[in-house]
């Protein structure tokens, strides 16, 4: 497939290893990486507190675990395929959305990105999918899966690949899928297994997609949906899954 795929992605580990996997399957990709603020936890929430710092400590330490080796592994080829490296948010400046278009790929994958003006999604239209780290629709925004361990909602503890509109994790859907979960699970070690899962989900979104141009995904309605904001984050909630995981969340759901 001569198909020119261009993924966009934030540059933690989890998104280094989603982007690998696109790489690998797919000769005709490229990469563009959105530079995380140093301080990671700034990229989610004002809260400074030691609480939320551990947190964000933990988080790195698991993407270590699962992805660091694989990742290191393939440095060279993660670095030969990356055209840009830009600051969060500066996607949308004009300069990068006229290179894009020089670019004009078949095809644009998302993950962890600033949210696209409308000057993409216009010029892009059916082109460009993005993979949500939360089961749409039941939950949309930021750190969805989280918030359905906050809410004791396991059951839409997931990923989705949708097409992307002008709302926020709102396009049709392509695929949607669930991690196994274990006992000694957390938070930390599900977001990893998410990962995971959708790499393999969008490559077979992508190959869906390139082979089926009329294929426009499927819209499902909830009258039961969560939008997930940043400004809603903080050192309460983190303290409130840890308290319900201890408790025996996961040993229910697991029921």
């Amino acid at each position: 497939m001569n198909k020119k795929i261009l993924i966009i992605s934030g540059n933690l580990l989890k998104h280094q290893f989603f982007s690998l996997k696109i790489l690998e399957k797919f000769q005709n990709a490229s990469l563009i990486l959105e530079n995380y603020p140093s301080k990671v936890s700034q990229n989610y929430t004002k809260d400074n507190s030691k609480i939320i710092k551990e947190h964000f400590q933990k988080v790195k330490k698991y993407e270590e675990v699962f992805f660091k080796s694989y990742i290191s592994k393939n440095l060279k080829v993660l670095k030969k395929r990356t055209l840009l490296k830009i600051k969060k948010g500066d996607i949308n400046k004009k300069k990068y959305l006229n290179k894009i278009k020089k670019i004009n790929p078949d095809l644009i994958i998302l993950n962890a990105t600033s949210i696209l003006s409308k000057d993409y999604i216009y010029h892009f239209k059916n082109k460009i999918i993005n993979f949500h780290a939360g089961y749409m629709p039941f939950y949309r925004g930021s750190g969805c899966n989280v918030w359905a361990f906050y809410f004791k909602e396991l059951k839409y503890v997931g990923v989705t690949i949708h097409f992307v509109d002008t709302k926020v994790d709102h396009g049709n859907i392509i695929f949607r899928g669930k991690p196994n979960f274990s006992l000694n699970d957390n938070t930390h070690s599900i977001g990893c297994k998410n990962t995971i899962i959708g790499s393999k989900l969008a490559i077979k979104a992508i190959n869906k997609v390139l082979k089926n141009p009329k294929f426009k995904g499927t819209k499902f309605k909830s009258n039961k949906i969560r939008f997930c904001k940043k400004k809603d984050f903080n050192s309460k909630v983190v303290i409130k899954i840890d308290k319900l995981i201890k408790k025996g969340l996961i040993k229910d759901f697991l029921k």
